[in-house]
C-alpha cells in the first residue's frame, strides 16, 4: 500500500494526460484547441487554466512528457525524497504561477493574444528546474511542509543536460518556447519560496 501511495504523485497526472489523450484524440469528443491555454481566452474561459497542461497534440507529444515523467520520479528517487505528494504540489503551484507569467507576456509584452499552448512541458521545466536548484542546494521544506530532498551532483549534472537540451529543442519550428521558459522560471520562483 505504501508503494502506491509514493507511486500516486506520477500515476495521477500520466493518468489524466493519457485519459485527456484517449478523449480528444481517439474518441474525437473534443477539440485541442478547446481546452489549451488561449490567452485571448482566458480570462472568459478559466478551465482553460487547468486543461492545457493536460492535452497534447499528438501520441510522440504525449510520450515525450510522460517520459518527463519518468525523469523527475528518478530524480526525486535519488535526492531522497521524503514526501509522497511532492510533485503533485509542485503542478498545483506550477500551473498557475506558469500560466500568469504567459498571460503576461503574451498580452503585455509581445501583445499576441492569440498564442495557443498545450502539454505537460511546462509542468515538467518547471520541476526539472526545481530539481536542478534542489540538487545543488538541498531543499528540505516547500510551504512549511517536509520534502526532505538532499543535494546531489549527479542530478545536478543530469537536469543540467536535460534543461539545455529542451531549451536547444525548444527552439525548433512548433515548438513552444515560451511556455518551457514559463515553466522553468516557475520552478524557480517555487524553490525560492
Amino acid at each position: 500500500m505504501k508503494i502506491i501511495n509514493k507511486e500516486a504523485q506520477f500515476i495521477i497526472p500520466s493518468f489524466l494526460c493519457f485519459l485527456l489523450f484517449i478523449i480528444i484524440n481517439i474518441k474525437n469528443s473534443l477539440l485541442v484547441s478547446d481546452l489549451s491555454y488561449w490567452s485571448n481566452y482566458l480570462i472568459n474561459q478559466p478551465y482553460r487554466i487547468l486543461s492545457y497542461s493536460f492535452i497534447h497534440k499528438d501520441f510522440n507529444h504525449l510520450l515525450s512528457n510522460l517520459f518527463g515523467i519518468v525523469v523527475v520520479r528518478y530524480c526525486f528517487i535519488n535526492l531522497n525524497l521524503k514526501n509522497t505528494y511532492l510533485f503533485l504540489y509542485l503542478i498545483i503551484l506550477l500551473i498557475p504561477i506558469q500560466t500568469f507569467y504567459l498571460f503576461i507576456v503574451d498580452n503585455y509584452l509581445f501583445y499576441n493574444p492569440n498564442h495557443l499552448l498545450v502539454g505537460f512541458s511546462g509542468i515538467i521545466f518547471g520541476t526539472f528546474s526545481f530539481i536542478l536548484l534542489s540538487s545543488i542546494y538541498g531543499k528540505e521544506y516547500i510551504l512549511n511542509i517536509f520534502i526532505g530532498l538532499k543535494k546531489n551532483n549527479e542530478i545536478y549534472r543530469l537536469m543540467t543536460v536535460f534543461l539545455s537540451l529542451g531549451i536547444v529543442y525548444s527552439l525548433l519550428p512548433s515548438i513552444s518556447l515560451s511556455g518551457h521558459i514559463a515553466g522553468i522560471l516557475s520552478g524557480f520562483i517555487i524553490f525560492i519560496l
